[in-house]
This record gives C-alpha cells, structure tokens and sequence, in this order.
C-alpha cells in the first residue's frame, strides 16, 4: 500500500543542472547586453555611443557578478545616460590612438611599407601602443572608482595600472587576441554576444582585483600622511 504524499523525486537538485542552469542564465544575460550595447551605440552615431555603451554593458556585469538578477534595458539605458559625455571624453583620445596603431600595423602588415628595419621597430611600437590603450580603455570601461577620478587623474590611472598588474593585463591582452581571431571566424558568434563577451572578461580579469589595489593605495597613502 502505497503513502499518500511522499515525495517521489530525487531528494536535491543534481549539482550539473544548477551550473548548466546558470551557464544558460549567464549566456541569456550576455546576450541581451549585447544587443542593447548595439543599440545604444547607434544612437550615439557609434562614434559617440560606443563608449557610454561599453561603460552601460560593464555596470550590467558589475551589477550581476554576485548572482543577483538585473533589469537589463533599464540598468543600461541610466548608465548610459549618465556616462554620454564623461566616457566619451576620457576614452576617445585613446580610442584614437588604438586604431591608429592598428591602422600602422594593417598597412606594414598589408606590404604598404618598406622592408626595413625601421618599419619592424614601428611596427613593434604600433603592437605595443595598440595593447596599452586597449588596456587603458578596458580598465576606464570595466573599474567605476578610476572612472570617477577627473579627466587628468583617470587617464594617468589608466595608463599606469597595466603596469602595476602585468600578468592580468597580459591574459587580457591574449584573451582578446584569441577572442577576436574566433569571431573574425564565426561572425554570427561576434553578432550576438562578441562584445558583450569582451566586457565581461575584461571585468573578470581587472574589475575587482584592480579596484582592492586602489583601496590599498589609498589606505598607505592615508597612512604615510
């Protein structure tokens, strides 16, 4: 005779299925930043919506690195409201210079330059300039506390952090290296969730470690004073 009312499924969630049920939730999420982020890039005519954007989908991730459920359009369309003009005008000089040294590279890498020894000098200087104002974009996307600072103090911050913390910079670096090489190769995949994705690595890898080190500094610094 069977008991009316036993529970008759298995007596916790498999530990697979709650993971899988959070890559699921983590890739939906990522997703939506996306296609906002696009959105809200061509409305600033791209050339002034990509930062504000990028600076949007970051304060998303931020929001949602402990678990906790964000309302995507809302959350995003504030931010970028409220960054229009400070994104801009602390992260296009550098901006410029990223594709300016990309462009170096595309023409020596095009054979549009001589043979020499001072176009592989250039070239190498184009590489490194090109990987520094990456990262300097990357950190003034992904570390609120140095977007704060003033125009002068956030790009000096910018600037010197990949310093301070190379290895982590250097994973960046070939972690979007890799990443845009598979994208150029699956432009559905760069579509949908391609810059998103950059976004978020780039505040797994710099968000919070960069953020302990400001607080660090900040407390010596109080200290010796």
């Amino acid at each position: 005779m069977s008991r009316i009312g036993t529970p008759t499924g298995p007596p916790q969630v498999p530990a697979w299925v709650m993971h899988a049920n959070e890559a699921v939730e983590r890739v939906y999420l990522v997703l939506r930043v996306n296609l906002f982020g696009m959105l809200l890039s061509l409305l600033g005519l791209v050339v002034l919506g990509a930062a504000p954007a990028a600076v949007a989908a970051a304060d998303v991730f931020i929001a949602a690195r402990h678990g906790a459920k964000v309302k995507v359009v809302p959350t995003m369309w504030a931010s970028f409201r409220s960054h229009l003009v400070t994104a801009n005008i602390r992260m296009l000089p550098l901006i410029i210079v990223q594709l300016g040294s990309a462009s170096m590279l595309w023409i020596i890498i095009g054979g549009g330059a001589p043979n020499s020894l001072l176009t592989m000098v250039l070239a190498g200087l184009a590489v490194v300039s090109a990987a520094w104002s990456t990262l300097s974009v990357a950190v003034l996307t992904v570390v609120p506390r140095v977007r704060r600072q003033d125009v002068l103090v956030a790009w000096r911050l910018a600037i010197l952090l990949p310093g301070a913390l190379p290895m982590r910079f250097i994973a960046l670096v070939l972690a979007l290296a890799a990443w845009i090489v598979l994208c150029s190769f699956l432009w559905p995949l760069a579509l949908l969730v391609g810059a998103a994705t950059a976004i978020d690595g780039a505040r797994t890898l710099l968000g919070l470690r960069t953020e302990i080190l400001l607080e660090d500094l900040d407390r010596s610094r109080s200290v010796t004073v």
